[in-house]
């Protein structure tokens, strides 16, 4: 009698630790998933970086900017003020 109790009991846990065993390996699937999902996302975020990198440094070279002063004082009539043409003005704190 105590041998078949016994041998139920451990049929029990097997079960249960086989149980254990699957729902572990499901949720490790899950999450690894997940974290390829982010690698992915991060490798994307990553090249948009390089390429707004890459853009930010073609429209910062100095000839764009010589091209741009040359439109503005030529086309526009547009002039850098003096020193003494700049008015500063301070901005306070708007009342609550």
């Amino acid at each position: 009698m105590k041998s078949v109790a016994a041998m139920w009991i451990l049929l029990a846990l097997a079960v249960t630790s086989a149980l254990v065993v699957m729902t572990v390996r499901h949720q490790h699937r899950i999450v690894f998933d997940q974290f390829y999902q982010a690698r992915e996302q991060y490798d994307r975020y990553q090249m948009d970086w390089g390429r707004l990198l890459l853009e930010e440094a073609t429209w910062t070279t100095a000839s764009r900017i010589d091209n741009i002063k040359k439109d503005a004082t030529g086309r526009l009539g547009m002039a850098q003020p003096v020193p003494e043409e700049i008015v500063l003005i301070a901005l306070g704190k708007s009342p609550d």
